[in-house]
């Protein structure tokens, strides 16, 4: 690896600069990059090499951890289209923040009840809710030269799907509490 400046994820991996991705590739770019630069590798080698195999390393793990998870990857592709990260300047529809609204209010009711299997059923909605944000980052995502609308529409997407997850993550909590 050793370049500068270092390679986007997507090239570092051998991918195709898109939100839908072969996880099972990814996985197998990983360690085969990982073993090549992972510390042990240099461990006799001199400071400089040392230090560099750490950033490599360190480098290729984020890499890593950023398109394995579907919010951050979005997040990703946007900047790697120079837009802007999505933010508290970005509105989101009415109508969905009324439906979050809405479950949110549904799910402390449950949980102030004592309800697991409604709560189980929100959980659920948000699942589907989030797969099929993550279809339309694919989609918008799917050719390597998006248009202006399209990145305006992908933002717009994972916010709503970095919503949609953090509402998740927190049901997640309830549940195994």
């Amino acid at each position: 690896m050793n370049q500068n400046p270092k390679p986007d994820y997507f090239t570092l991996f051998n991918l195709p600069r898109r939100y839908a991705l072969d996880e099972t590739a990814l996985g197998e770019s990983w360690r085969a990059l990982l073993s090549r630069v992972h510390p042990d590798t240099a461990a006799l080698a001199d400071a400089a090499v040392k230090r560099q195999s750490v950033e490599d390393a360190a480098y290729l793990n984020e890499a890593y951890r950023v398109l394995k998870d579907p919010v951050r990857r979005g997040e990703y592709l946007l900047q790697c289209y120079d837009e802007a990260s999505t933010g508290s300047h970005e509105t989101l529809p009415v109508e969905f923040l009324s439906e979050q609204l809405d479950m949110r209010e549904a799910a402390e009711e449950a949980w102030q009840m004592g309800d697991r299997d409604r709560l189980e059923s929100l959980h659920a909605s948000l699942t589907a809710a989030q797969q099929q944000q993550q279809k339309v980052l694919a989609a918008l995502f799917v050719d390597e030269a998006p248009s202006m609308e399209m990145l305006a529409s992908a933002r717009q997407h994972v916010l709503m799907l970095q919503f949609i997850t953090r509402f998740a993550d927190d049901l997640d909590e309830k549940l195994n509490a």
